[in-house]
């Protein structure tokens, strides 16, 4: 299984106009697609104005057919047209993330993600995975919500992340203040994960479902 994700920065001004436009794309995507397309933005993180188009898909046959139709069909094209007036000159970045531990209990009604990154260390490749699927069950014991954890099929190599799952921002803050006070998770991130992972290359970042 895997995460499919296209993001985007948004222009300054015209807030309004542009977010209008980015549904309008949503709308369009998933009247194709036989993945199911979400838009996302970022909240309270890096990246201001960042929207992220995201479907987890378990071929990625449906992302090659998915872009055959777009790519044949007229009113696409002049959306992405009309996308350079909402765009910053950032380059859009395309993600494809391998599922390792697809998380079952993840609801489609998720409105807020957070999601923690890092990069294996050289020659910690089989052990980083290992404890990063550890770090994934540990976190869902600890705050109760589902946590899934993959690692980047393109992008940056040796890139594995962690994916929370909340129905409000309530529930976020309640899961992060409950990891920050667990002595027994920070000991084992201490001992193990401060080997598998490249210090000071570690991210967070937290995003809001807009539709």
């Amino acid at each position: 299984m895997y995460i499919f994700t296209r993001s985007a920065r948004l222009a300054p001004g015209n807030f309004r106009d542009s977010m209008s436009w980015a549904l309008t794309v949503t709308e369009k995507v998933n009247q194709i697609s036989e993945a199911d397309f979400h838009l996302w933005t970022t909240v309270n993180s890096p990246g201001v104005g960042t929207l992220s188009w995201a479907a987890t898909i378990d071929d990625l046959e449906v992302l090659e057919a998915t872009d055959a139709k777009l790519m044949a069909d007229d009113s696409y094209h002049t959306l992405v047209e009309q996308g350079a007036s909402h765009l910053s000159a950032d380059a859009l970045n395309d993600t494809l993330i391998r599922l390792i531990v697809a998380d079952a209990d993840a609801a489609a009604n998720t409105q807020f993600v957070s999601v923690n990154q890092a990069v294996l260390a050289p020659g910690h490749s089989v052990r980083g995975i290992e404890i990063g699927v550890e770090i994934a069950q540990r976190a869902k014991k600890a705050v109760g919500r589902p946590v899934s954890f993959g690692a980047t099929a393109t992008g940056e190599f040796g890139m594995v992340g962690w994916i929370g799952y909340y129905d409000s921002i309530q529930q976020l803050q309640k899961a992060q203040e409950t990891l920050a006070s667990d002595a027994d998770f920070a000991k084992y991130l201490d001992e193990e994960a401060a080997q598998a992972y490249l210090p000071g290359r570690t991210t967070v970042s937290w995003y809001r479902k807009v539709t």
